[in-house]
């Protein structure tokens, strides 16, 4: 399987660290209970302390479908192909606007695909691996030649899963389920994918339910379908909850789960982790497991894009001249509840 095209577009509205305090000062001045300078004083230091600098929030008017579309035209005009030419659309984001039908339909409505066939893949920031996990498998029973899988994170548009929910502090107590909203970037990114079956890609997944309420976004009735917790919904339904200090406490699982990419390690020429967090914890899982030599970071300049961070990383590395055709590239994820994975693939 190849990518013929891909492409990643941030949103418009550049936050740097101190655009973000701005937000939590101006949410949380009416309610907080405390001294905020002290509590916007420790964020501001867990923020340069993960080394994030900028971030991209969809701005006032701007929709993240109108840039999806623009996504998955940049990434057909690389593959040569129009919206006929393409026959599976896979929607494969954190967030999305519609629980029925999947988002994908109305992604392929404004594309004019008339006739593609749609699905949603659901799995925190794992979606994008598994649809092209799912991809790879359809394309070896031949049942597809064209796919392309997309995605539109907005997380900070009014009302949605991040704001300004998160930034409603009441306490210093809530900046442990709300920091890493703070962290995060909106954007869009369009993979097309077809079949090669001399280019195979290899998955390896580990996973552990033991925090699967670490991390999570809770729809009305979600009381009836889990088992108790006093985690989830802090911030509300349909509200981002994570706890982001206990889950980069599973450090075993992803050095684990990097360790079974060694075959590969002396030809992977550009490692992509998640922009999850923290660069300097990922650099020294990567260093551990003899990986820190390629690992390269996106994170600081366009925060945690959740879905698209993989396909954020390889377009911009691409574009750049950076990755090159023929280049190994691995890429390296731990998702919410709670999954990991390590893969590669040759570009």
């Amino acid at each position: 399987m190849r990518i013929d095209g891909i492409s990643f577009l941030p949103a418009s509205r550049k936050m740097d660290n101190e655009a973000v305090l701005d937000e939590i000062r101006r949410h949380s001045t009416p309610c907080f209970d405390g001294n905020l300078d002290h509590a916007i004083h420790y964020i501001r230091w867990k923020l340069e302390e993960t080394r994030t600098k900028t971030r991209y929030w969809f701005d006032e008017g701007e929709r993240p479908l109108d840039l999806l579309v623009r996504a998955c035209r940049q990434a057909m005009d690389q593959a040569g192909c129009g919206p006929n030419d393409v026959d599976l659309l896979i929607y494969a984001g954190n967030t999305r606007g519609f629980i029925e039908p999947g988002d994908a339909y109305f992604v392929a409505d404004a594309l004019g695909m008339d006739s593609v066939d749609c699905f949603d893949i659901v799995d925190a920031c794992m979606a994008w691996t598994r649809a092209c996990d799912v991809t790879q498998s359809h394309f070896q029973s031949g049942r597809y030649r064209t796919a392309l899988i997309v995605n539109a994170e907005s997380y900070y548009d009014p009302g949605g899963v991040a704001y300004p929910s998160n930034f409603q502090l009441g306490s210093l107590r809530d900046i442990a389920h709300c920091f890493s909203a703070y962290c995060g970037g909106d954007g869009v990114s369009a993979t097309l994918l077809r079949p090669d079956p001399d280019l195979p890609w290899v998955f390896h997944y580990l996973s552990t339910k033991e925090g699967v309420d670490l991390c999570t976004i809770p729809l009305p009735g979600h009381l009836g379908r889990a088992r108790p917790s006093e985690r989830i919904g802090l911030n509300g339904l349909g509200a981002f909850t994570a706890f982001s200090s206990l889950v980069f406490g599973y450090n075993q699982y992803m050095t684990d789960a990097l360790k079974l990419l060694a075959p590969y390690r002396d030809s992977i020429r550009l490692l992509f982790p998640h922009t999850g967090g923290s660069v300097p914890e990922f650099q020294n899982w990567a260093d551990s497991v003899g990986f820190g030599h390629c690992i390269r970071h996106i994170y600081p300049d366009y925060g945690n894009v959740g879905g698209a961070s993989i396909p954020a990383a390889i377009a911009l590395h691409a574009a750049d001249g950076s990755l090159a055709r023929g280049d190994r590239v691995g890429f390296w994820i731990g998702s919410a509840g709670m999954s990991f994975t390590s893969s590669t693939f040759v570009y």
